[in-house]
């Protein structure tokens, strides 16, 4: 989607997706090996009683659940960065995760030719509870 047809406030929502033990644990062994995301009985002495999913890997199966509802598209020029990464509550295997991504803010470069948007993330689990909440600049054509 072009730069202009966003609005401050358009919502997309994504689809759920469940993450799998065996989806913690593959995650955590590549990019996350805190003894809380990889080894399950050190986790249940742990400050979260059980095994948990790495922050960064709730905010990737979400973010690439956007990415397939193909919103932004070809216009999507790259992002800029992330602020404000919170992870609210912990992921457990089989929790189930959507995201609501809305539109912030939107402002022009000064070139014309792209503007830049922000996006607010919500992720929440099956029972509604926020688990992660960021926001994200990305450039979009205009």
């Amino acid at each position: 989607m072009k730069f202009d047809a966003f609005s401050i406030g358009d919502t997309y929502s994504t689809n759920p997706v469940t993450v799998s033990k065996e989806d913690i644990l593959e995650f955590a062994k590549k990019y996350d090996p805190q003894y809380f995301h990889v080894d399950e009985h050190a986790a249940e002495e742990g400050p979260f009683g059980s095994l948990i999913a790495s922050g960064f890997h709730t905010l990737a199966v979400v973010w690439a659940e956007w990415i397939k509802m193909d919103i932004l598209g070809k216009d999507c020029l790259g992002g800029v960065g992330a602020d404000k990464i919170r992870w609210k509550k912990p992921v457990r295997a089989d929790d189930q995760l959507s995201g609501k991504f809305i539109v912030a803010a939107k402002k022009k470069a000064a070139d014309g030719k792209r503007g830049l948007l922000t996006i607010e993330i919500n992720i929440r689990n099956q029972k509604e509870e926020e688990v992660l909440i960021c926001k994200t600049n990305v450039y979009i054509s205009v």
